[in-house]
């Protein structure tokens, strides 16, 4: 599974490459003049030289041990202070899902696979192929089920919001996440303002359908730029079944691809 912040903590390789070489260096030259002169200088000099290289080397072993459990503990607090936000992102795309299964019965779409894309645009187009009565009834449905999952998503970003004392003290704030997030946090509030007054207004449906093919469209973008989750775009799954292993990985795999 990929992280958007992989390793915040790196060992500094060029500080020890320098030491080292001017140890190493050090070392020959005093072995050199040692052998010729036999100068007592020359074996301090030879002596402490092999004693460097040898610090060094159990230096840079335990750096690498001490990197290794901070970029550990760091990754554990990443997953631990996005897990939320992810789990919410996953119900928001499988209500066009749920309300596909749940409206449509006699179609069958409880035992069908679609991508989150798909099933938004077989839920807008079997609204749209609906009688006026069908359509006010199902509505009031999808529109509540909708600004549930929003407010949850909203609530998630702004718990995140909250932490960031978290991420700086264990070193994975991120300035180019923390955009990403800002993007969530303005499309689905763009989201909730428009069901609201869908719902005070007893539900356009030009309206309604126009301003989620926008929203929708911004989203896949959104989800394609947190390679943490950018295999939402491509995962197939059936309502309620979107953990499904083989298709996940499937999914990341195709979603790693480049993109034309």
């Amino acid at each position: 599974m990929q992280r958007h912040i992989k390793k915040p903590y790196r060992i500094n390789w060029k500080m020890y490459s320098l030491i080292g070489g001017i140890s190493v260096v050090m070392m020959i030259v005093s072995v050199i003049s040692d052998n010729i002169t036999h100068n007592i200088i020359s074996e301090i000099m030879k002596n402490l030289a092999f004693g460097c290289v040898a610090s060094i080397f159990i230096a840079l072993l335990l750096d690498i041990g001490n990197i290794n459990e901070k970029n550990k503990k760091a990754i554990s607090v990443y997953d631990t202070v996005y897990s939320d936000l992810k789990g919410k992102i996953v119900w928001y795309i499988e209500t066009w899902s749920h309300f596909c299964s749940a409206a449509y019965r006699d179609e069958g779409y409880r035992d069908k696979k679609y991508t989150w894309i798909e099933w938004y645009e077989i839920a807008k187009y079997k609204f749209m192929e609906s009688d006026d009565n069908k359509q006010k009834m199902l509505s009031c449905f999808l529109n509540e089920s909708l600004v549930f999952s929003v407010e949850e998503i909203e609530k998630a970003i702004r718990q995140i919001k909250h932490q960031q004392y978290i991420l700086n003290i264990n070193g994975i704030y991120d300035e180019k996440l923390n955009k990403i997030l800002d993007d969530y946090e303005f499309e689905f509030g763009a989201a909730k303002l428009l069901l609201k007054r869908c719902l005070e207004n007893h539900f356009d449906n030009d309206e309604f359908w126009n301003s989620f093919d926008a929203i929708n469209q911004d989203l896949i973008n959104y989800i394609n730029n947190w390679v943490d989750i950018s295999f939402y775009n491509y995962v197939k799954f059936k309502p309620y079944k979107f953990i499904d292993a083989e298709e996940i990985m499937r999914a990341i795999l195709k979603s790693e691809l480049p993109k034309k």
